[in-house]
């Protein structure tokens, strides 16, 4: 039996070197390859507005890259590695491209160092006062609360953002201060390259089934993300995570609990519900904060900031100015963001892709529009995830009043996993749960499928992470 061996580039070391980048960075000329996705835009658009020199492309091309542009990023759509200038800068690439591709391999050929994107904002938060948020669920929304709760507090941080957030320049601003927000993704364990002051974990919950076959490797690798809090930093944790997921930390490092319990170090009190948009007094190490009166929908969210507060008070910021800031944000784009159609129709639209994330925009719909029915219009993200949660998706499309399940949107994955579960296994297993479900098809025939089976009275929840977000303005017009 003979084999063939293709050989591979090595990722090139960093040559030792001088030059005027930003902290962590010896160079200001950075390459990005893949710069369309959420987070390579935004770190484009981060380092743009420190003053370095920043290209890029994307396969996809686009608006995204036009908006760059706008952002002072230089970007083009398809592989062009003759359009690459400069030497001795950085090629930071997309988990998604080759070492091998050809425009990364023209940036190693000038001189560029190559990093990943988790390496390159590794980098940064080693130069920076960084405060990082991670956790399953919530970390965008969290991210942007803690961003406008330091501004509120007279402070300028940089942020990085894993979604659209207008009010605050986009998903990725550098800020004059010393601060630094992002997120801390868990997915191909990418939060194990920051090097955080403040570390934030909302909440963890098994998602990633890739990465993390089994619940054991999930909470190793949330503790391997706090191992990597800076000596006499704070690890704020919501009550109920794992004892074992603050094992790893230094004996210097601060815990702060953020919880409903009584004997949390961060919470809320003399809660009151407006419609599902929830006002409180925080409080945060035993001292009562001004009232908040919160513009999301949604109990999630009065968590959240609970959450952006520790991390102000974490930064050093005056938290009852920051309590202003909780209460100005309107939110990230497609986190319970509402639309209304010509006819004064309702549409939610909404990234939610997990069960938990599924039941917690569910719940804040019921609350903000009592007596009315909900439709549910989602596409499952990934078959695995699809497979290996599938009681749990059934259960929760079930306390819908009618749902609409489109074709799986399948990412990373073998021709076995996709084979293994289709929408019509999840449609059949809300029925077994009670629950009224339907197939939708493909996104394109996702307007008429709704428009046949919608009430006038109807709110339309749009769910998920894949391109579903293309249906909206198809259903919408019909409402």
């Amino acid at each position: 039996m003979s084999t063939t061996t293709h050989q591979i580039p090595a990722e090139p070391v960093a040559p030792a070197r001088t030059g005027n980048g930003p902290a962590g960075f010896v160079s200001n000329r950075f390459h990005f390859v893949g710069v369309g996705g959420s987070g390579m835009s935004g770190l484009a658009r981060l380092l743009a507005g420190s003053g370095c020199v920043v290209t890029g492309s994307d396969a996809s091309g686009g608006a995204i890259l036009d908006r760059l542009g706008h952002d002072g990023v230089q970007a083009w759509g398809g592989c062009q590695p003759e359009r690459v200038d400069g030497a001795d800068g950085y090629v930071i690439r997309s988990a998604a491209v080759p070492v091998g591709d050809a425009e990364v391999q023209e940036c190693v050929r000038r001189g560029f160092t190559s990093l990943l994107y988790a390496e390159a904002v590794g980098r940064l938060s080693e130069g920076r006062r960084t405060l990082a948020i991670g956790g399953t669920h919530g970390k965008t929304t969290t991210t942007g609360l803690t961003v406008m709760a330091l501004r509120a507090a007279g402070l300028q941080p940089s942020h990085l953002i894993g979604g659209e957030v207008p009010e605050l320049g986009g998903n990725g601003c550098w800020g004059s201060g010393n601060e630094f927000v992002v997120e801390a993704c868990e997915f191909n364990r990418s939060f194990h390259s920051l090097r955080p002051f403040g570390a934030a974990i909302l909440n963890v919950d098994h998602d990633h089934h890739d990465c993390y076959p089994s619940t054991d490797e999930l909470v190793e690798a949330f503790a391997g993300y706090l191992a990597r809090v800076r000596p006499g930093g704070t690890a704020l944790v919501e009550e109920s995570v794992p004892k074992a997921v603050l094992n790893s930390l230094r004996s210097d490092v601060q815990i702060l609990s953020v919880g409903s319990g009584l004997w949390a170090d961060i919470r809320a009190v003399e809660v009151g519900d407006d419609l599902g948009r929830f006002s409180f007094v925080p409080v945060l190490l035993g001292r009562r904060l001004p009232r908040v009166q919160m513009q999301l929908t949604g109990r999630h969210n009065m968590q959240n900031g609970l959450f952006a507060l520790g991390l102000a008070h974490i930064a050093g910021a005056d938290v009852a100015a920051a309590v202003a800031g909780l209460a100005a944000f309107a939110g990230v784009r497609r986190r319970f963001e509402m639309h209304v159609g010509p006819g004064g129709g309702v549409l939610v639209n909404d990234y939610a892709h997990h069960p938990a994330e599924i039941r917690a925009v569910l719940l804040a719909a019921r609350r903000r529009f009592p007596h009315r029915r909900l439709l549910v219009v989602f596409q499952p993200h990934q078959h695995q995830r699809t497979l290996c949660l599938l009681d749990e998706f059934a259960n929760v499309l079930a306390q819908a009043d009618l749902a609409i399940v489109a074709d799986i949107y399948g990412a990373r994955e073998s021709a076995e996993m996709k084979a293994a579960i289709s929408a019509a296994d999840l449609v059949e297993a809300v029925r077994r749960c009670g629950g009224r479900c339907t197939a939708g098809g493909a996104v394109a025939a996702l307007p008429p499928a709704v428009a046949a089976v919608r009430r006038s009275d109807d709110v339309v929840l749009l769910l998920g992470a894949g391109d579903i977000d293309q249906a909206l303005a198809g259903v919408l017009s019909g409402l």
